[in-house]
């Protein structure tokens, strides 16, 4: 299994980024508050989808408490976009000192199991730390990967992501590199919160509204029974201290349809996250349209599944 070959970033992009992650995280914590409020009150169009989604998973809460809601998770987005820097610099003795481990021992029993391992996860709170954390607790592990437009930075976040031996894969290279990973027993990422493109992904509910979801690891987890197991890091008191949990997907029976399998496959695991996102709801990333799919579908729209 070869790993995508990445230039190495500008040397005016190092700097930047060195120099801003090597600032106290008190002094990113503030600078990320003032960037959050600003881009609540400035980006209309961030602000109309996160409040729009904020009214579809919890239309009990008073206009008010959702409008509430709203700012605090514009100011967690900020918080951790201002963190990146310190995430991408500082060292890994630095980073786990910040971090409590629960549930490890979930992973690795499945793990023990020798199909590979798919670590579901969620844009929830500081997720480039998340997504460093299983290499740097030192299992191998690989993910999909997608370039950003500006190349000097996406060439900083690459070198980034991969420094703890994390393996990157542009979605332009086909599936080979999956079934080599799950193959030597590798972590695989995966992102289950992020709406899939026309033709792409599978309807299944998400905070029990429809949504379209990667398929990814349904036909493993449906032919080949491996393990899915769920990861989410949670903010602790509002600093620079987090708590990664792993806890374990329950595969559902299979019924000998492929396509009503793969669907029971991701609904469970999409299901799995319902109590952590609604428990700090703030820490999710609202501004995306998770609900595209059937924002403009009439028959679609108002449909919940297993909501109260």
């Amino acid at each position: 299994m070869k790993d995508e070959p990445h230039r190495q970033a500008p040397l005016w992009v190092r700097f930047l980024f060195g120099s801003l992650g090597r600032l106290p995280a008190s002094w990113l914590a503030a600078a990320g508050y003032l960037l959050g409020h600003a881009y609540y009150y400035l980006d209309k169009r961030h602000r109309a989808i996160t409040l729009r989604n904020l009214a579809r998973i919890f239309p009990e809460k008073p206009k008010k408490e959702r409008q509430a809601l709203a700012k605090q998770a514009f100011v967690q987005n900020g918080r951790t976009v201002m963190e990146i820097p310190l995430v991408f610099a500082r060292s890994k003795a630095y980073l786990l000192a910040h971090v409590q481990i629960e549930g490890e021992a979930v992973l690795q029993a499945a793990l023990a199991e020798n199909k590979g391992v798919f670590l579901m996860a969620a844009h929830f709170s500081n997720w480039e730390l998340m997504g460093l954390l299983p290499s740097m607790l030192g299992y191998e592990t690989s993910t999909i990967y997608r370039a950003l437009n500006q190349k000097g930075f996406d060439a900083y976040t690459f070198a980034s992501r991969t420094r703890f031996g994390t393996h990157m894969f542009s979605r332009k290279q086909g599936l080979r590199w999956l079934l080599n990973a799950l193959k030597q027993n590798h972590c695989v990422i995966v992102a289950l919160d992020q709406h899939m493109g026309a033709g792409a992904g599978i309807r299944v509910p998400f905070l029990g509204h429809v949504a379209s979801t990667t398929q990814l690891p349904a036909p493993f987890v449906h032919r080949n029974q491996t393990p899915m197991v769920g990861m989410a890091l949670e903010r602790i008191n509002d600093s620079f201290q987090f708590k990664l949990r792993f806890w374990r997907i329950q595969t559902p029976p299979t019924t000998g349809d492929k396509t009503d399998d793969e669907v029971a496959v991701m609904t469970a695991a999409c299901k799995s996250f319902d109590d952590v996102i609604k428990a700090h709801p703030e820490q999710w990333l609202w501004m995306h349209r998770r609900w595209r799919a059937v924002e403009t579908d009439e028959q679609m729209k108002n449909i919940v599944h297993g909501a109260p």
